[in-house]
């Protein structure tokens, strides 16, 4: 018993990289298998959470755009970094085309809102080449850490709190939905084979219908 006391943290991290790894699978053979049409995987949780300078942002306020969904927090040692600066790229991309903020928004949320205030997030989003004062990029955060791990949970990111670290283990998920509000694919930050262009393709393809 004590064990498994004391390893319980190192049990729940195997758990969570099982769960993610089968997930992915399933996820990615069936996009794959499913045609060139993405199709509708479920409705998208409701949210209303403030922007950095205090504005709310909600999944109504968007409804109409194709959108990129992700979830990150500012101190993430390895994926959370490298995978804003790939949006990055593809937010370059969508506003050459002139489709960033009238067909398609990209919508960062942090699930540690307690360490990322909004100076924190201005930072993080800076220094991965996000073009804040352009508009078409929302970086969100809620009030609630607990609130805000459940949101990503509701959008099929697993999220867990390492508390013996103060830091987070997680999945590193895009998610992309419709002009409806419907999740139509999880796409794996961490794949080798992403590139801005493809995400950029994608919401084009979801800007269309």
């Amino acid at each position: 018993m004590a064990f498994l006391k004391k390893h319980s943290f190192k049990f729940a991290v195997l758990a969570l990289c099982l769960a993610m790894g089968i997930y992915l699978f399933i996820t990615n053979y069936s996009q794959s298998s499913g045609g060139s049409k993405m199709p509708v995987q479920m409705a998208a949780p409701s949210f209303a959470l403030k922007d950095i300078n205090g504005n709310e942002v909600s999944l109504d306020s968007t409804n109409g755009k194709a959108r990129l969904v992700y979830f990150y927090w500012a101190s993430c040692p390895d994926v959370c970094p490298p995978t804003t600066f790939m949006i990055s790229e593809a937010e370059d991309q969508l506003r050459e085309a002139g489709l960033l903020g009238t067909k398609a928004e990209l919508i960062s949320i942090t699930f540690d809102p307690a360490h990322d205030t909004p100076d924190v997030i201005r930072d993080f989003a800076t220094r991965n080449f996000a073009q804040l004062d352009e508009g078409g990029w929302d970086f969100l955060r809620g009030d609630d850490e607990e609130a805000s791990i459940k949101l990503a949970r509701d959008f099929g990111v697993s999220v867990k709190k390492d508390e013996a670290n103060n830091s987070f283990i997680h999945m590193n998920v895009i998610t992309l939905v419709d002009k409806k509000g419907q999740i139509r694919k999880w796409i794996n930050g961490s794949d080798e084979s992403l590139t801005p262009e493809s995400l950029v393709s994608d919401l084009k393809q979801l800007a269309k219908e």
